[in-house]
C-alpha cells in the first residue's frame, strides 16, 4: 500500500490536552504563527485542534511576554472591524550567530524572524583556539551593546565544520578546524560572556535555519546540502536533524564517489568534497582561497573567460548530479535544499549544468517541489543557521524535549512560560 503523498510536507500541528503539556501547546501555536507569517485566531484553532478558549489564553500569554503582536488584517468587510491576526514580534528578542570556517570568523545579530540586523566578518588564524575565543568574545561584546536594540538576548549559536566527535578524519585537512583537540573553548566562551552558548555542525545549523526561516519553512522532511569551503549535509526528519550514533551522520563530503580519484585528506580517495567545494574550486584556479574573490569568480562565470573555471564547473556539476542521485535513492527526501557560503550565482550555475538529473526514486513522483531547492539566504545561511540555535527550542515544538526539562530551575519569564531549558553550560544542539 502506498504511503500518503503528504508525507514530509508541513501539516497541521496538533496540541496536547494534558495540563503538563501547556508549554508544548504554546510552542505549537507559536510555530503555527511563524509558519503562516500572519494568521487569525480562528485559523489557529483549525490548525492546532485546541479549543477556542485555550487558543485565546495562549495568544494572550504570548502577547503578554511580547513574543507575538496582534494587528488588524487588511482588506474591507461589510460590517464590523477587520479580524485580528497574529505574527511574531521581530523585536521580542535577538540571538548572535557565529560561523567558523578555517581562516574565517563571521558574526551577526539576528532577530526573532530571521532578519540579519548587523553582520561582521574577519580573517583569523583558526588553528589557535585561544585566539579564536578572543575574537568571538570581541564580536559578541560589540554586537550585544549595539544601540537601539531592544528586547532580550537569547544566547549565542556557533556553526563549525564537523565532525565534532573525534574520528579518524576529525580535525584533519584544510576544510576542518585543525589544531582543535576538543571543544572546551565553548565552555570558556560561556564563562567569558555569561550567555547561553549552543554549537552545532554547520550543515545541521544551516538545515535548522532553512526550516525556521528559509525555503524549507513549510517542510517537515528534507535533505540539506551545505556548500561552503567544504561540503556537508543534514537529513531533517519530522523537523529534527538526524545525527546518527555519534553525531556524524550524513557527512556526504567524504563519500568516495570517484574510483581511483583525487586523494582526500580524510585518508580515502575520490571523495565528493574534493570535486564539489570552494576549496576544490580554489585548487582548480590556483588560489589559496576564493573567499573575498567571489565577485571575480561570478564575473568570469558570466563571461566564460576562464577555461579553468569552466573545466571545474563541468566536473563539479557531474559530481553534484551523482550526489543528488545517491541522496534521493538512499533517503527519498521530499527535496534537496542547497545552502552554504558559496556564491548563489555559482550554485545556480552548477545546478543548471547538472540537469538532467539521474533517474531516482524521486524522479517522476508527483510532488509540489523541485528535486533541488536553492536557499534564498545562500551566502548568509551559515551565520543564520548559527543564530537559530539559541531560539530553535523556543520556535520548534518537540514534546520529548519539554518532558526532559520539567526539572529546570531559575528560568526567565519567557523560558518558564515556553518550557525552555536553563543551560548550565555550553551545549550542542
Amino acid at each position: 500500500m502506498r504511503g500518503s503523498s503528504r508525507a514530509g510536507r508541513g501539516v497541521a500541528s496538533r496540541g496536547a490536552t494534558q495540563q503538563s503539556s501547556a508549554p508544548y501547546n504554546r510552542r505549537i501555536v507559536l510555530d503555527v504563527i511563524r509558519r503562516a507569517g500572519r494568521i487569525s485566531r480562528r485559523e489557529i484553532v483549525e490548525r492546532v485542534h485546541l479549543s477556542p478558549q485555550t487558543v485565546a489564553n495562549i495568544t494572550n500569554d504570548l502577547q503578554a511576554i511580547g513574543l507575538i503582536v496582534a494587528r488588524r488584517s487588511g482588506g474591507t468587510r461589510s460590517r464590523g472591524q477587520p479580524p485580528i491576526a497574529f505574527e511574531l514580534n521581530p523585536d521580542a528578542g535577538h540571538s548572535i550567530g557565529i560561523s567558523l570556517e578555517p581562516g574565517r570568523l563571521a558574526a551577526a545579530l539576528v532577530n526573532l524572524v530571521g532578519d540579519v540586523l548587523e553582520r561582521r566578518e574577519v580573517p583569523i588564524d583558526t588553528h589557535d583556539p585561544r585566539r579564536t575565543l578572543e575574537a568571538m568574545v570581541a564580536h559578541i561584546e560589540a554586537l550585544r551593546v549595539l544601540p537601539a536594540r531592544s528586547g532580550r538576548l537569547f544566547g549565542v549559536g556557533i556553526a563549525l565544520p564537523g565532525p565534532l566527535v573525534r574520528t579518524d578524519i576529525s580535525f584533519v585537512g584544510p576544510t576542518a578546524l585543525e589544531g582543535w583537540s576538543d571543544l572546551s573553548v565553548f565552555d570558556a566562551l560561556r564563562e567569558a560572556t555569561r550567555l547561553q552558548v549552543f554549537y552545532s555542525v554547520d550543515s545541521v545549523a544551516g538545515a535548522l535555519g532553512e526550516m525556521l526561516f528559509g525555503v524549507a519553512r513549510t517542510l517537515d522532511n528534507f535533505f540539506y546540502m551545505h556548500f561552503g569551503l567544504g561540503l556537508g549535509g543534514a537529513l531533517v526528519v519530522n523537523r529534527s536533524a538526524y545525527r546518527g550514533a555519534d553525531g556524524n551522520a550524513t557527512e556526504i563530503g567524504h563519500i568516495p564517489l570517484v574510483p581511483g580519484g583525487r586523494p582526500c585528506y580524510c585518508g580515502n580517495a575520490g571523495c565528493l568534497e574534493r570535486y564539489l567545494s570552494l576549496h576544490s574550486l580554489a585548487e582548480a584556479l590556483g588560489l589559496d582561497d576564493v573567499r573575498g574573490r567571489e565577485a571575480e569568480v561570478v564575473s568570469a562565470l558570466a563571461s566564460g573567460s576562464s577555461p579553468a573555471l569552466e573545466s571545474w564547473c563541468e566536473e563539479a556539476a557531474a559530481r553534484l548530479r551523482d550526489a543528488i542521485g545517491v541522496i534521493e535513492n538512499m533517503l527519498d527526501p521530499l527535496t534537496v535544499v542547497i545552502g552554504g557560503s558559496a556564491p548563489k550565482a555559482l550554485v545556480t550555475h552548477l545546478v543548471a549544468r547538472s540537469q538532467p538529473l539521474h533517474p531516482s526514486v524521486r524522479g517522476g513522483v508527483e510532488r509540489p517541489f523541485e528535486r533541488i531547492l536553492l536557499s534564498e539566504r545562500q551566502e548568509e545561511s551559515s551565520i543564520l543557521g548559527a543564530a537559530v540555535l539559541p531560539i530553535f527550542e523556543l520556535l520548534a515544538p518537540r514534546l520529548e524535549v519539554l518532558q526532559q526539562e520539567e526539572s529546570r530551575r531559575g528560568t526567565s519569564a519567557v523560558e518558564d512560560l515556553m518550557g525552555q531549558r536553563d543551560s548550565a553550560r555550553a551545549g550542542r544542539l
